[in-house]
């Protein structure tokens, strides 16, 4: 199978990261904008990852990385009012070894650029 990713944005909210199969994919702060003309994403915290795979699925960030997945599983960082927050302001590299599938929340700080005078 080839390796697919998705990436769902909302405006002033959280953005959900899916990635399947085997490979690895680079998501930029920039790619968790649900309006890309106006809208400055600063920073993006981990906040729940749901995994499930035959190999391995790694999350790394400046060169670091913050989560090594095995088998399967789930971890809800908001629920206890927590999230990963290592090197937050840098891009998400997801690898996932042989095969298996990821689906990752985070939350994201963003600035607005709105003009008041626009029509």
């Amino acid at each position: 199978m080839a390796f697919n990713s998705e990436i769902i944005n909302t405006k002033r909210g959280s953005s959900v990261i899916r990635v399947a199969d085997a490979g690895s994919i680079t998501v930029s702060l920039n790619d968790l904008r649900a309006m890309p003309t106006n809208e400055v994403v600063a920073s993006a915290d981990i906040k729940r990852v749901t995994w499930s795979t035959n190999g391995s699925i790694s999350i790394v960030r400046n060169g670091i990385t913050i989560l090594s997945l095995h088998n399967a599983g789930e971890m809800r960082f908001d629920d206890f009012s927590h999230a990963i927050a290592n090197n937050n302001t840098q891009s998400i590299v997801i690898t996932i070894t042989t095969g298996g599938s990821l689906v990752m929340e985070v939350s994201k700080v963003a600035n607005y650029n709105v003009d008041v005078y626009a029509s």
